[in-house]
């Protein structure tokens, strides 16, 4: 808006509408910025031909004074309602501008002249000075000027004491209109700054919400590739295994029925688990709690491998999915690690429910490792992440002989 710029050179800050948004919220301003003064000038135009009639049919004024200050209303009046939107919308504005302030100062004072009564019109007039007004110097210099030259028509032809009745009449309506223009410039000021914060809010709730947006995008890749791992990449090394047992048999002529079924229920065991990640879900048993999935994956890999596992569990109850699904990992993870890289030959699997929650423990005879190295894959590192998120932890002793995983869920973590 043109009174914007007026406020700008005041020393407001500048808004920004840059984005769509912005550009919808300053288009739908100025067009109701337009809706209003285009108004306002409507009814002071209709007033100033009312008062041009009237003079004139009531002999106030002879007709040729009263036709000349009609048609200075009416010319005024159009020229407004038709270039003031332009100014506000500020295409063309500092010329268009300039040239309206002038038609102004020339055509209001004609009519004044003529009729004096049509001098009332300076409330709409004194305004639209400020409004199209790019500087607020600008705008009390042409206030400035039209005063004088309201106050020269005024006095024209009038009696002796008509310079005196309107230098007063226009001194206080000078002084009057300086103070409402100030006061609208202070509006002005007010608006735009608030505008800017706005503005500066909504840029940075957008922001805000784009990080929130790529956080949740980073973090559900994370949980994606630790499901991934922890399930179905577990699941087809076990069947790698199986198969290069399989191939081994096969080259002694030994190849038995067993191996195969075993190979195609990992297979089995790794479809069902894709279906059920791209389903969304994250499963524990066949429906049956933890327990009952720990026999399960116990028997299998015990099955799949030949090592020795034995399982020693509590009758837990209570235990949230998610803990289940943390503890299940970690025992998927345990057992893999013993069965491909530690060479052992038996693996002890205990599940413990204590006072301040759930420990499972696994430990086998092999080779042990260095848990400072650092790790190649995702394991280790995934499911302390997952531990953590529960507010558990993940303890690991690689002593050759007697490596143990302990991974425990708080107490918080269990439902009453």
């Amino acid at each position: 808006m043109r009174g914007a710029g007026t406020v700008a050179s005041g020393g407001a800050v500048a808004t920004g509408t840059d984005s769509p948004r912005g550009e919808r919220e300053r288009a739908d301003a100025v067009a109701s910025a337009v809706r209003g003064w285009t108004l306002v000038y409507a009814i002071a135009g209709a007033v100033g031909i009312a008062i041009a009639l009237v003079a004139g049919s009531i002999g106030a004024v002879p007709w040729g004074p009263a036709l000349v200050a009609l048609g200075a209303v009416v010319v005024h009046a159009a020229l407004v309602l038709v270039v003031l939107p332009r100014v506000l919308s500020e295409q063309g504005a500092p010329r268009v501008a300039t040239g309206l302030a002038v038609s102004t100062l020339l055509l209001l004072p004609l009519a004044i002249a003529c009729v004096p009564w049509i001098a009332m019109l300076q409330f709409a007039a004194y305004p639209l000075l400020w409004v199209i007004s790019s500087r607020r110097r600008t705008a009390i210099a042409w206030t400035a000027l039209s005063s004088v030259l309201v106050l020269v028509a005024l006095a024209w032809g009038g009696d002796g004491g008509a310079w005196e009745r309107a230098a007063i009449i226009q001194a206080t309506s000078f002084a009057g209109n300086i103070g409402l223009g100030l006061w609208f410039t202070a509006v002005y000021r007010h608006a735009a700054e608030t505008q800017g914060l706005l503005d500066r809010l909504t840029a940075a709730q957008d922001e805000l919400a784009a990080l929130h947006r790529d956080t949740g995008v980073v973090e559900e890749r994370g949980r994606l590739a630790a499901e991934l791992h922890d399930t179905i990449a577990q699941t087809l090394a076990g069947t790698v295994l199986l198969v290069q047992r399989s191939r081994r048999e096969l080259a002694a002529g030994v190849l038995a029925d067993s191996t195969l079924a075993l190979v195609e229920e990992a297979a089995r065991e790794a479809l069902t688990e894709t279906r059920t990640l791209v389903a969304g879900g994250a499963p524990v048993s066949h429906g049956e709690g933890l327990v009952a999935a720990l026999t399960v994956l116990v028997d299998r890999l015990g099955r799949e491998s030949g090592l020795r596992i034995d399982l020693r569990a509590d009758a837990v109850t209570g235990l949230d999915r998610e803990s289940e699904v943390a503890l299940l990992r970690c025992a998927q993870e345990g057992l893999s690690n013993a069965r491909r890289h530690s060479g052992a030959r038996r693996v002890e699997v205990t599940l413990t429910e204590r006072d301040d929650g759930v420990e499972l423990r696994i430990a086998d005879d092999g080779a042990g490792f260095d848990p400072a190295a650092r790790a190649q894959g995702f394991g280790l590192e995934g499911l302390r992440a997952r531990l953590g998120h529960l507010d558990g932890d993940l303890l690991i002793d690689g002593s050759p002989g007697a490596t143990v995983l302990t991974a425990r869920v708080p107490r918080a973590a269990v439902r009453a």
